[in-house]
């Protein structure tokens, strides 16, 4: 009797720790939906989009199981700070000042127009300069280089800023008349116009040249970025980085 429970004992513990072992083998990784079409929400109710579907080439080259977190973007360096996941993906560029608090990998994808902004607005307002946004309210995104970049330009040309968790909520105020103008990179903004009709966009003539490209985002002293890295030059040489590139940014 003594043997069959010390066995059955046996049994239970291998069990908890393979468990444990899987549960710990599982990285936990944030993005942010609604920033098409690097991460969206599809018709079945899923996550997709190039940098999802990015990641998961990478956990598979990289042999790891990971477990989505889609959060606002304006919480993600915050959430790695605190510890509360891993790794983020997400269209991040890596900033200088976000990266006193953060690591990243190299920089997986850079467009041809860099972090040229453009000003999405309805059909019915011309723009043709920075001064015709006198008098306007105009949003970007909460935690975005876009939402820096027209908070300093509102003390120069005189407008509101609106911020808010996502360009989907902003795109909805501009059809009811509350926010005039959306600022965000070219990518986006066509991406935002093959969806809404009514909207233009417009080049915002200011850019910032010294940033750009987007990069995944870890944990400050995270065992990752080497790894990723590494996985990322694979992804590059066998084609499945241009292959992704063209899916998801060549119409």
């Amino acid at each position: 009797m003594k043997k069959i429970l010390i066995t059955i004992m046996m049994i239970g513990a291998v069990l908890t720790f393979t468990a444990c072992s899987e549960k710990e083998d599982v990285v936990i990784v944030l993005t942010s939906s609604g920033y098409e079409p690097y991460e969206l929400i599809d018709t079945d109710g899923n996550l997709t989009g190039f940098d999802i579907e990015l990641m998961e080439a990478l956990a598979e080259e990289m042999q790891i199981t990971i477990e989505w977190k889609d959060v606002d973007f304006d919480g993600i360096i915050a959430s790695l700070q605190s510890g509360q996941a891993d790794i983020a993906i997400a269209g991040i560029t890596p900033t200088a000042t976000r990266a006193l608090v953060v690591d990243f990998s190299d920089v997986y994808y850079n467009s041809d127009s860099g972090l040229e902004n453009y000003l999405v607005t309805s059909n019915e307002l011309t723009i043709s300069s920075l001064e015709d946004l006198e008098n306007l309210v105009v949003g970007a995104q909460l935690g975005t280089i876009q939402a820096d970049l027209i908070t300093e330009l509102s003390e120069i040309y005189n407008f509101t800023v609106d911020l808010r968790n996502s360009n989907t909520q902003i795109i909805e105020e501009i059809a009811s008349n509350r926010i005039d103008v959306l600022v965000v990179e070219n990518i986006v903004a066509s991406s935002i116009l093959e969806a809404n009709e009514s909207l233009i966009k417009t080049i915002l003539n200011y850019t910032t040249d010294s940033i750009s490209g987007n990069a995944i985002a870890f944990s400050k002293n995270s065992e990752y970025p080497d790894q990723f890295n590494e996985a990322l030059l694979v992804l590059k040489d066998n084609g499945t980085l241009d292959e992704l590139i063209e899916k998801w940014f060549t119409n």
